[in-house]
């Protein structure tokens, strides 16, 4: 308005109307009606002496905006860029009719100049809002796209796991069923049946176990998160791991500073923590030395895991966290996406470097605190 379109003997032809038809077509009438009140409030600012014209020329228009809305259904109509654009031509057109009108009324000469410019007004009134509303379709349809294939993702992953579960748990459950069956027979001896029982409950606590990675990854809980001091938590993982480690012949060694806070849970990013260093020593069969070290850098804390073992290849790299990707022979996967779930839920980011029969090397960072 502060800049129309042109003017003639006084009339001001500008697109004012472009807004007012966006609001009422994409956002209601609640908000058509807000904009319509903006636009006659700074078209008194702007010049006052032609505010009752603008005001009876919008008390005209309006309604014929809304009744056109209402009998139309237009986001039904294929394409939609079509009756936004035939609204904003016919808006226009009325209020150069009115304003035609007026100046006849007024006795205020019509020329050629003016029907002319009344055209071209109406045209560029028509392509301004063809474009706007092309626009706004192409944006809304990639949105509507973009939600579509995320939606698709999440059911595609929600089919693999529950494929991959129902395999996983099938396994064990098959196992322990067999050993029922040699228990329930009366020639077993107690040697045996004390080993078949063993067996019998190892099998149902690796279900249990599945099914416990699973619930982590489809419903992880919201933890309260405190500030942790991950130089204290390897204190408490090294306790927990080196068991584990010295039956498999691996060393560990620490090497972390003092005082990196984080926030997160400390139980959450011990299991992360466990998840990984044991991966690291399986992945060294033979034996080796895995490195758990820590410090902070660039506000971030970095902790890093790195073995010596087997390695893995690129393309194994990019399917870790992945649904049901393993590395290892009777591996689920799960505990390696859990890990990946928790430390995104902290804010934080898992990188992995490795190379076949070189060894492997997550890196971990963590908002200092």
């Amino acid at each position: 308005m502060s800049h129309p379109f042109f003017t003639i003997t006084g009339n001001n032809f500008d697109l004012r109307t472009i807004p007012l038809l966006i609001a009422f077509l994409y956002s209601g009438i609640r908000s058509g009606l807000v904009v319509s009140a903006i636009i006659l409030a700074y078209s008194y600012y702007v010049d006052g002496s032609d505010f009752l014209w603008i005001v009876t020329l919008s008390a005209l228009l309006v309604p014929f905006i809304l009744a056109f809305i209402a009998l139309s259904n237009w986001k039904h109509l294929t394409p939609k860029v079509m009756f936004p654009s035939l609204l904003a031509f016919i808006s226009a057109l009325a209020t150069f009719c009115m304003t035609m009108l007026y100046r006849i009324v007024s006795n205020v000469p019509v020329d050629k100049n003016f029907l002319l410019y009344g055209l071209l007004f109406c045209m560029v009134q028509m392509l301004t809002m063809w474009m706007l509303t092309y626009l706004i379709v192409r944006i809304s349809e990639n949105v509507a796209m973009r939600q579509e294939v995320q939606r698709s993702e999440k059911l595609n992953v929600l089919s693999e796991l529950a494929a991959s579960v129902a395999h996983e748990i099938r396994n064990p459950m098959t196992v322990a069923r067999g050993f029922m069956q040699i228990l329930s027979q009366s020639e077993v001896t107690e040697e045996k049946k004390l080993i078949y029982t063993t067996m019998v409950i190892e099998e149902i606590d690796r279900a249990q176990s599945i099914i416990t990675d699973y619930l982590s990854f489809a419903k992880p809980q919201a933890e309260k998160l405190e500030e942790v001091d991950v130089s204290t938590l390897s204190l408490k993982l090294s306790n927990l791991i080196n068991p584990y480690a010295s039956m498999r012949g691996i060393e560990i060694h620490i090497d972390m500073e003092s005082s990196l806070l984080v926030k997160a849970n400390s139980e959450k990013m011990i299991q992360c923590l466990v998840n990984l260093t044991k991966n690291g020593i399986e992945a060294m069969p033979s034996g080796g030395t895995l490195l758990i070290t820590g410090f902070k850098k660039n506000a971030k804390v970095i902790l890093q895991i790195k073995d010596n073992g087997i390695g893995m290849t690129p393309e194994q790299v990019n399917r870790l966290g992945t649904p049901f990707y393993s590395t290892k022979n009777k591996g689920t996967g799960l505990g390696m996406m859990v890990s990946y779930r928790i430390i995104k839920t902290f804010g934080g980011l898992i990188e992995v470097t490795s190379q076949p029969d070189q060894g492997t090397c997550f890196t971990i960072s963590l908002p200092s605190v």
